[in-house]
């Protein structure tokens, strides 16, 4: 996997997460344009911090661990103790899962190496296919702090993932992001020619690792979400071999080589 020196993602590409345009986080339903994006500033200058504060306190040799750090605060972690502790019998059954979760500095590569390879865009926005669950345990707005369905910054993989690509939220029935094009391949498929044409002049390498990362995090995931991952690339950017790169991600993961289609495929939720 390829790495290089640790930094600050955010302050490196400042490009990629901006100030949210106006007119692309309204939701006049709900609330004012005006206390809806004040939220998703406030979202993101949360992440900004915490993130901030990891690289310039932890020691260096720690540095490449930052979402492996996090992993105690997951709520796919929470359910995986859970389910557990509840199938304590057959506890070889989960093992599998728990070997990704024991693996989650690969996810800290995939991250690392997506990022060194942005290329500069400006900051654009969409609205986050979401069939009124919050699937990805993105950060709430409008949902007040003690309620069940509250989420703040870092709590499930996916949202700590897609911060370094840009501020992603949910409210009410359905999630916002704003940020680098690359997030719209990891959250949902594309459906506007602006972004398609976007995606077209990605490189293949950087395409291929966001698809891995996804379905990492969509493997630990709560959720079953292969149908919306399968829609990550649609077929004007989808030229690779997808179950090669899910392979690739077994080997890197150390499995039993036999096992691989049962650890990759296919994604079944703990419930």
């Amino acid at each position: 996997m390829e790495t290089s020196t640790p930094q600050n993602p955010l302050s490196k590409n400042p490009s990629t997460l901006g100030t949210p345009t106006r007119n692309l986080l309204v939701d006049h339903e709900r609330q004012s344009s005006g206390d809806f994006v004040s939220q998703c500033l406030a979202i993101f200058r949360q992440q900004e911090q915490v993130v901030t504060h990891y690289f310039e306190t932890t020691p260096p040799s720690q540095l490449l661990f930052y979402i492996a750090s996090k992993k105690s605060q997951f709520v796919e972690t929470k359910t995986l103790q859970v389910a557990r502790y509840l199938n304590m019998r057959d506890n070889a059954g989960l093992l599998p899962l728990q070997h990704l979760f024991n693996h989650l500095h690969i996810v800290d590569d995939l991250v690392m190496s997506i990022n060194n390879h942005l290329p500069p865009q400006r900051p654009i926005g969409w609205q986050l296919l979401s069939q009124n669950k919050n699937f990805m345990n993105l950060p709430t707005v409008g949902v007040a702090g003690d309620a069940p369905d509250y989420r703040g910054i870092e709590q499930s993989l996916a949202a700590t993932v897609i911060q370094f690509l840009g501020v992603a939220c949910y409210h009410h029935d359905r999630g916002y992001f704003v940020g680098h094009i690359v997030g719209y391949l990891f959250s949902c498929s594309v459906s506007v020619t602006q972004l398609v044409r976007l995606l077209q002049e990605l490189d293949e390498t950087l395409k291929t690792q966001v698809y891995q990362l996804a379905i990492y995090c969509a493997q630990i995931s709560e959720y079953a979400l292969e149908k919306r991952i399968e829609k990550l690339l649609i077929t004007e950017v989808n030229s690779f071999n997808k179950q090669a790169l899910r392979d690739e991600l077994s080997v890197l993961v150390q499995y039993d080589l036999s096992e691989k289609e049962a650890l990759f495929q296919p994604i079944k939720p703990l419930k």
